[in-house]
């Protein structure tokens, strides 16, 4: 009870919460390294855009399954990662889930013993622009 009312985020969506940073850790796990590969190479081909898969460069809309709150964040690469602006890695623990899904489909997320999902809402591709 002290935890949420000390919390500097009312919302689950916040910036800070662990599943919007990046997740290079869990890259050190062959089949994490695999399963990335493999969707990150599925979401880049031609065909995919056209069916509306989450790729690197999509806006998606998500909404949690059990309190609704929705948030629309961009899959970026990591060094354009800034989760207080909704621009998300996609090796972070939410842009991994998200690689290569459609509307309509639900993603799960794990941070330590927690379990959330999220349905995605809408994709748009778009254009990454690069930091200067």
């Amino acid at each position: 009870m002290l935890m949420r009312l000390l919390r500097p985020c009312r919302a689950l969506l916040c910036p800070i919460n662990p599943i919007f940073k990046n997740s290079g850790q869990m890259l050190v796990d062959p089949m994490d390294l695999s399963l990335l590969l493999s969707r990150l190479e599925y979401s880049q081909q031609p065909s995919s855009r056209l069916i509306g898969r989450i790729s690197v460069g999509s806006r998606v809309t998500i909404q949690h399954c059990r309190s609704k709150e929705r948030l629309t964040i961009t899959l970026v690469p990591p060094e354009l990662a800034d989760p207080e602006n909704q621009r998300i890695s996609f090796i972070s623990a939410m842009g991994l889930a998200l690689l290569g899904l459609r509307p309509g489909a639900v993603a799960m997320t794990q941070h330590g013993r927690k379990t959330e999902y999220w349905n995605i809402v809408a994709v748009n591709q778009q254009r990454i622009m690069r930091k200067n």
